[in-house]
């Protein structure tokens, strides 16, 4: 007996081949009706057997396309049309929304056609499917057709065309589709003199940074700038250029290159070669291959593999490139030709850019794999954005507007969080622009008009200044409860955990600067239960930006001893110990970021930062394998406990003197670390019964203490969560602002111009 079903489809559906999927599907099974994008998903109507209707719903969800995904099917009855075919019909609009698929690496199917020299595409550098190819970063407005995205400018060829409406092609409605005769081009700009050349513009470009140049490449998501990685020169005058002395670059090259210049673990590998294609951080090999310049006294280093087809192209002349993000410093990615000459035209000779339009940037995402434990992403970007986050419970509309450093915002309704795609640092106004055309964006695709906004608890931050400004209720989370609760929502633990928060700065609800906290509590509750001891910073932030300035401070407070650092003129160390005389020129801080900063201080491995946390990043790349011992410390039981640091700056500085090495000397320190945190975990766990620990906060980048912490706390018994979808850096911010303000706002009613302060 026939009969016909409404099936409704929510998820990343759209732009992902799943339409086509759907046609075929139908056809193989002998039913009939149609399929039609709209601003909600995929509407589906069928008629059949209930038999083949329910085959059908089985494959629908066992063989969707690998890009797809599905979260919601909604099945109902309807009355029998009778229809003769099924069809694909046009796009509607209704009430709703849809997810937006990411932008996907190029698939193997593509790749052979670029290489085949017999395919129409042959080199195309725009060669894309249903399976891969932009997505994201062209899109204007739901549903994803291509009058809605910024291809619709190209009208496809007959070729094109024919191959875009047969069913069996596999671009069959992949809504980027072009080739050489009806999609995008290639050209050379040369800055300097205003020329532009079309021909082989590729290859030219390549040609150019073989020979030394440094050249802008208009990608994906936005511009990179590149040079040959294999030449010291050119890489060290990108770094004078960039204002860039030490930060580590990325490389891009393919899988085989890599494995001469890194060690790659089966996971990386995966990684490295997945539909995101990540930079992906791993350990070099000893070898002269690329430039030490590249990544100066560091043993790790960023690989990419291409994911775009210029990338392929470009790789057919030179191995290794220095792939960084095209951007002045702390702005945002430039992804359009007119800003180009204005934003890179110091650090860029020409620049190699077509004339598909980026309709929204997105830098590239990193991470490392951490063993057992997957991919922990430190920026989150390219490949995952806009795929929500699911969230541990269903929240109203809400918007939370991140912290200060390595924002991101989060808009969420029901199940879904919608983290952005990093945006940086809220210091500048392009990055503040940036930030409030995403938000307007986000607010459009996903048809979310927040009824709360989530700030952090910070009066200062331009997120805190914004949130103000709306006529909301509105919420103040503070920083590291945020962090910790995060982690927890990440892993939809509801019952209480202790919560570790390694951190930088962070404000804290007694008003002083907080990074080094323990909490005890769940999503809608937490509970300050220990911290480090308060410590002064000598003039505030210049002393993050000069790490021996801590050192002496510390040595002074807690040693009292006046402590010289190696290279620090004695007349510095006089005015810094002036300063601690006078407390409106110093700030309170129990941050263990700043400890970090403090010890790396001490042994003198780095005198000014240049980029965040290069103290602390420096100690661990020097410490020793094969250390056990560790400092003293002590535990003041008070309430909240307090971890005193003086006895470890007192052995640091006897070390020092004995001669002991660096490297053994940030061996020790990491040991005591773990030992400590481990030391209040127990107290903790034996007070109020919880094995349950979760770790978050910028300082955990750091594998060689996260690895450690996570090991010895497993060995105690205690179940351990580490982020895995978000940053543990600042980028997990937002998403845990929403967590805690939608938990408080049941207890602690928020109002339009006050804050609720947790």
């Amino acid at each position: 007996m026939p009969q016909r079903k409404r099936i409704q489809v929510s998820g990343i559906v759209q732009g992902v081949g799943f339409r086509p999927f759907v046609y075929r599907l139908a056809q193989e099974l002998g039913l009939t009706g149609f399929v039609r994008n709209t601003t909600s998903g995929v509407d589906i109507e069928i008629e059949g057997t209930q038999t083949d209707i329910d085959r059908f719903l089985h494959f629908l969800q066992v063989r969707k396309p690998i890009a797809a995904v599905i979260d919601r099917l909604d099945v109902t009855p309807m009355i029998l049309h009778h229809t003769r075919r099924f069809e694909i019909r046009k796009s509607t609009r209704r009430e709703g929304y849809t997810r937006i698929a990411p932008d996907i690496a190029t698939c193997e199917d593509c790749y052979r056609e670029l290489y085949d020299p017999k395919d129409r595409r042959h080199k195309y550098p725009f060669i894309n499917c249903t399976n891969c190819g932009p997505r994201y970063s062209i899109i204007q407005e739901t549903p994803y057709d291509r009058s809605q995205t910024s291809m619709r400018s190209f009208v496809m060829c007959d070729e094109c065309t024919a191959e875009f409406a047969d069913v069996s092609d596999r671009r069959f409605h992949a809504q980027p589709d072009c080739c050489v005769i009806c999609g995008p081009w290639f050209v050379l700009h040369d800055l300097r003199y205003g020329t532009v050349e079309r021909e082989n513009a590729i290859e030219k470009a390549a040609d150019l940074i073989r020979k030394g140049n440094i050249v802008a490449i208009k990608g994906i998501g936005g511009f990179h700038i590149a040079c040959d990685a294999m030449n010291t020169r050119a890489v060290q005058r990108l770094r004078k250029k960039k204002k860039r002395p030490a930060k580590p670059f990325a490389i891009m090259c393919d899988l085989m290159h890599a494995r001469k210049i890194v060690h790659i673990s089966k996971h990386e590998e995966k990684c490295l070669r997945s539909a995101i294609a990540p930079i992906v951080v791993m350990r070099k090999k000893q070898r002269d291959i690329i430039s030490d310049r590249v990544a100066p006294n560091n043993p790790y280093i960023g690989i990419m593999m291409p994911y775009a087809p210029v990338h392929y192209v470009l790789l057919e002349t030179i191995p290794y490139y220095v792939m960084t993000s095209g951007n002045v410093q702390d702005e945002p990615i430039v992804k359009d030709e007119d800003d180009v000459k204005l934003k890179l035209g110091s650090i860029v000779t020409h620049a190699l850019t077509h004339n598909r339009k980026i309709e929204n940037r997105c830098d590239d995402s990193v991470g490392f794999v951490y063993p057992s434990r997957g991919f922990s992403i430190i920026r989150r970007s390219r490949g995952y954005t806009p795929n929500p986050v699911e969230l541990p419970d269903s929240v109203p509309p809400m918007l939370a507007l991140g912290p200060y450093l390595k924002n991101t915002f989060t808009l969420a309704r029901g199940y879904d969080a919608y983290v952005s795609p990093h945006i940086g640092d809220l210091d500048n106004m392009e990055t503040l622009a940036f930030f409030q055309e995403m938000i307007e964006r986000y607010q459009e695709w996903f048809r979310i008009e927040p009824e709360f906004l989530v700030h952090d608890l910070h009066p200062e931050y331009l997120s805190t200044r914004i949130a103000q400004e709306y006529k909301k209720p509105r919420i103040a989370v503070q920083h590291h409860i945020a962090h910790i609760v995060s982690c927890l929502g990440e892993h939809r633990v509801k019952s209480k955990a202790i919560g570790i928060a390694y951190d930088g700065t962070g404000y804290g609800l007694d008003g002083r600067i907080w990074g080094g906290e323990f909490f005890i509590g769940d999503l809608g509750h937490q509970e300050r239960v220990a911290h480090l001891e308060y410590l002064p910073l000598p003039g505030g932030e210049s002393s993050i930006r000069r790490p021996y300035r801590i050192a002496i401070a510390y040595a002074a407070v807690l040693c009292k001893k006046t402590f010289r650092p190696k290279n620090v003129p004695m007349t510095e160390v006089r005015r810094i110990l002036n300063i601690l005389n006078d407390q409106q020129f110093s700030i309170e801080t129990s941050s263990m970021g700043r400890l970090f900063d403090c010890i790396a201080g001490m042994i003198g491995i780095v005198r000014e930062i240049t980029y965040e946390a290069e103290g602390a990043i420096n100690l661990e790349h020097i410490a020793g394998s094969t250390v056990s011992s560790y400092y003293p410390y002590t535990l003041f039981d008070e309430e909240p406990l307090r971890i005193g640091v003086a006895p470890i700056i007192h052995g640091v500085m006897r070390d020092l003197l004995k001669g002991v090495r660096p490297s053994t000397i940030s061996a020790k320190f990491h040991a005591t670390i773990v030992h400590f945190s481990l030391a209040v975990v127990d107290k903790m766990s034996t007070i109020h019964g919880i094995r349950n620990v979760c770790l978050s906060g910028g300082v955990f980048q750091n594998r060689l203490l996260l690895s450690k912490m996570v090991a010895v706390l497993e060995k105690a018994g205690y179940k351990v969560f580490v982020h895995k979808r978000l940053p543990t850096n600042d980028g997990c911010i937002s998403y845990g602002q929403v967590i805690y303000a939608d938990k408080r706002r049941m207890i602690d009613k928020p109002i339009g111009q006050g804050n609720v302060k947790q």
